[in-house]
């Protein structure tokens, strides 16, 4: 029990840098900065479990479906770090000035993007997907022993996906106390500091492939 214990721990301590919800939680109320307090509570509770979810189903399958479909690590890295960079990029240059019409655009497009890509990539992005695939255990899962240890990692999981949706569903309150100035500088920090989280992703990933050749 005390390994099973460490193991969950270990997990949660590993996700919880790579997830990071407290830098993540003004980059969520940014890319729904239009949309309604209940709404966003609701997206907040969403990507938390989409979070668990997701990473759950990538400890079980995640290894053999990469290996099945011949896509690598360092490739999932640059293609998700891009993704990133776009969205950053978007959040840094965009005009803040926008119509009521693209308001509500905006909030009802928002409410089929708690997966892609409030979840995947911004939230759990390919550093999550990274950890988790390397927290795999070795091993048969129908072996007892190995079933325990899936299920010590699955719950470091959920322990990581919890402080996601802790973080995300209580940001708003904060980060409005600061004031609109406040809130705007908040805002364009976050937007850097993703923009540059995309750039690291990138370079990780591009950095495994050239040790490859």
């Amino acid at each position: 029990m005390p390994g099973t214990l460490y193991l969950t721990f270990f997990t949660f301590l590993a996700l919880f840098p790579i997830l990071n919800p407290p830098a993540m939680a003004p980059v969520f109320l940014q890319l729904t900065a239009h949309v309604e307090d209940p709404e966003r509570n609701r997206l907040a509770r969403l990507i938390g479990t989409y979070t668990f979810a997701f990473l759950t189903c990538l400890l079980f399958i995640g290894g053999w479906l990469l290996k099945l479909l011949g896509i690598s690590i360092p490739v999932i890295s640059v293609a998700g770090g891009l993704l990133l960079f776009h969205s950053a990029w978007h959040m840094l240059n965009k005009d803040p000035r926008m119509s009521e019409s693209e308001k509500a655009e905006i909030q009802d497009s928002m409410k089929d993007k708690a997966f892609f890509p409030l979840t995947l990539p911004v939230t759990a992005g390919p550093g999550a997907i990274a950890v988790t695939l390397s927290l795999v255990p070795a091993g048969n899962l129908l072996d007892p022993p190995v079933l325990l240890r899936y299920a010590a990692v699955t719950g470091g999981i959920g322990l990581a996906a919890l402080a996601v949706f802790v973080f995300y569903r209580f940001s708003s309150a904060a980060i409005r106390k600061m004031g609109a100035t406040g809130a705007a500088t908040v805002s364009q920090i976050s937007a850097f500091v993703l923009l540059a989280i995309g750039v690291q992703i990138v370079w990780n990933g591009l950095r495994e492939l050239i040790r490859t050749v």
